[in-house]
C-alpha cells in the first residue's frame, strides 16, 4: 500500500491523492501540526496582505454604502458606523477573528465527527484525533487562499472588496447578486471548495473507519446540508 513519506508529502497527497494521505495519517497522527500551521498562518497572512494592499478609502466607502443600502439610516448613524471603520482596527480584528474562527469551526466539526462516527460506525477515535483530522480535511482551503492572494495581486488599483476574495463562490460564479440582496451572504458562503472538502472528508472517513462510500459521504455532507438547508429556509420564510 502506498504511503506518504513525511508530513509535507502527506499535505500534498491530501490535495492530489487523499486516500494515500489518510491511510498514512491514520497511523501518523502526530503529523497534524503541519496542516494546522499552514492553514492558520496562510489565513492570517492573507488578511494582512489584503489590508495592506487594498485602497482602504475606497473599501470604507463601499462598506458604508452597503450598510446604508441594508436599512435606512440617518447621517449621524452613518457617521457613527464610519468611525468604526479604521484600517488598523479592521486589519487586526479580521486577521485574528478569521484565524480564531477557523479553530472554533474545526473544534465544533470535531465534536460532530466524534459523536456521529460513534453512533453510525462504532468509532473508537477520540475528540483530539478528530480535531487533527479536521485540519487535514481543510487543506483544500490552502488553494482558496492562494486564489484570493492572486485576486489581490492582480488588482493594480487596490479596489478589491472582501467579496472579491471568494472568486469561486456561487455568487461570483453564477448569480452576482448585490450585497443588499437577501440571498447575498448565503450565495457567498457556498463555493467550490466546500464541495472539494466534503469529498476529501468522505475519503478520510472511509479510510479511518473502513466504511462504504455512501455512508462516508452522508456523514461528511450532513453538517453542510443542515446548515445551508436551515439558512435557506430562514431566508425564504423569515428574512
Amino acid at each position: 500500500m502506498k504511503m506518504s513519506a513525511n508530513p509535507f508529502q502527506a499535505c500534498l497527497d491530501t490535495i492530489l491523492s487523499p486516500s494515500v494521505a489518510f491511510d498514512t495519517i491514520k497511523e501518523k497522527k502526530g503529523w497534524s501540526w503541519l496542516p494546522f500551521i499552514l492553514l492558520i498562518t496562510s489565513t492570517f497572512v492573507l488578511f494582512l496582505y489584503y489590508f495592506n494592499a487594498v485602497d482602504f478609502a475606497w473599501l470604507k466607502e463601499q462598506m458604508i454604502n452597503q450598510a446604508a443600502a441594508s436599512k435606512p439610516m440617518t447621517d449621524d448613524e452613518l457617521k457613527t458606523i464610519a468611525s468604526f471603520y479604521q484600517k488598523d482596527t479592521m486589519l487586526w480584528t479580521t486577521a485574528i477573528g478569521g484565524t480564531l474562527g477557523f479553530v472554533v469551526i474545526n473544534m465544533l466539526t470535531a465534536v460532530y465527527y466524534n459523536i456521529a462516527t460513534k453512533v453510525s460506525a462504532g468509532s473508537e477515535y477520540k475528540f483530539t484525533q478528530w480535531f487533527a483530522f479536521t485540519w487535514w480535511a481543510s487543506l483544500p482551503t490552502i488553494i482558496s487562499v492562494l486564489l484570493s492572494a492572486l485576486v489581490i495581486f492582480f488588482a493594480a488599483d487596490g479596489m478589491v472588496s472582501m467579496q472579491d476574495l471568494q472568486p469561486t463562490s456561487f455568487n461570483s460564479l453564477l448569480f452576482s447578486v448585490e450585497p443588499s440582496h437577501a440571498w447575498f451572504s448565503f450565495l457567498e458562503a457556498i463555493n467550490l471548495f466546500s464541495f472539494w472538502m466534503i469529498g476529501v472528508t468522505a475519503i478520510g472517513l472511509r479510510s479511518w473507519l473502513n466504511i462504504e462510500n455512501k455512508k462516508a459521504l452522508i456523514i461528511s455532507a450532513a453538517p453542510q446540508i443542515f446548515i445551508f438547508g436551515g439558512w435557506a429556509l430562514y431566508i425564504m420564510f423569515i428574512a
